[in-house]
């Protein structure tokens, strides 16, 4: 075993974590979403249109009440969830131009907002067919086996950019068991957010690779290697961000493999410890 696939496998086990501790708690809190549209909005919305660098942290948790809301009324309205979003938040900071129910209808009269579609008018426009969010983006890539027309699509959404379409593409596929073996495009499931494109660098020893590289050596490596590439970017994103937490711990690690363990094992003591006494 070579030295990149034994990282490689390293954060391919430690991806259980990612999925165990932040992604399935989310999916299983609202376990309809393959029928209920509702279910599949909220977990968007909470756990990852808002998922953007410098945002307010309460902006998913008033997305989904003001979800809930209207679901009450059954009222699914880009300006009823609109206007209850603003009226939970105090019409406090709102970031217009990169939030995602924002409509293009720009009822607070923003200058150069643009007219991107909200969630909301996404869902309501294109031809679902009755599907939810997520069985919608499930079908689409069973028929087309390709993942850049959904990548595409996702990012009509007002505020959805590259690593968000990707991030939840990539949880959607491995919560729902998406065969994407034979799926043309599958580095637009690789988020590349600062630190997996840390770690591929040093790993690759290329400074100078753009993002559409590193997700690409990411996929061709893990194949070759028949391993996870989705299991393998959650593995290395918790590692770095919830194990190592610095870049400059990170850097120690990837130079030493047994730090690395010594890390992994700490932390798992830590939560151990947690679940045992609290």
């Amino acid at each position: 075993m070579d030295g990149n696939q034994q990282w490689l496998q390293l954060f391919e086990n430690i991806s259980c974590l990612y999925r165990h501790m932040l992604m399935l708690p989310t999916w299983n809190k609202y376990s309809n979403y393959q029928n209920n549209i509702w279910d599949s909005l909220s977990i968007f919305l909470e756990g990852y249109a808002f998922e953007r660098q410098g945002r307010r942290p309460d902006y998913c948790h008033a997305a989904v009440d003001s979800l809930i809301h209207c679901r009450q009324q059954n009222n699914l309205d880009p300006d009823c969830i609109w206007n209850t979003f603003k009226k939970f938040l105090d019409n406090q900071k709102l970031n217009h131009r990169n939030n995602p129910l924002y409509p293009s209808t720009n009822p607070d009269n923003i200058t150069g907002i643009g007219n991107k579609h909200s969630l909301i008018e996404v869902i309501l426009n294109d031809d679902f067919s009755n599907r939810t969010l997520t069985s919608f983006v499930q079908h689409k890539i069973d028929v087309n086996k390709n993942i850049m027309e959904i990548f595409d699509f996702l990012k009509l959404i007002r505020g959805i950019g590259d690593k968000i379409a990707s991030f939840y593409l990539r949880d959607l596929v491995v919560v729902v068991g998406i065969n994407v073996a034979d799926i043309n495009k599958r580095e637009y499931l690789q988020p590349i957010d600062i630190w997996v494109e840390r770690t591929v660098k040093k790993l690759a020893g290329n400074k100078n690779m753009s993002i559409r590289q590193i997700a690409k050596w990411i996929v061709i490596n893990c194949i070759q290697n028949n391993l996870n590439p989705e299991h393998v970017n959650m593995g290395i994103w918790f590692f770095c961000a919830s194990i190592a937490n610095s870049e400059y711990r990170l850097n120690q690690a990837l130079a030493n493999m047994d730090m690395t363990h010594c890390l992994v094992s700490d932390f798992q003591m830590r939560v151990s410890n947690v679940c045992q006494n609290c």
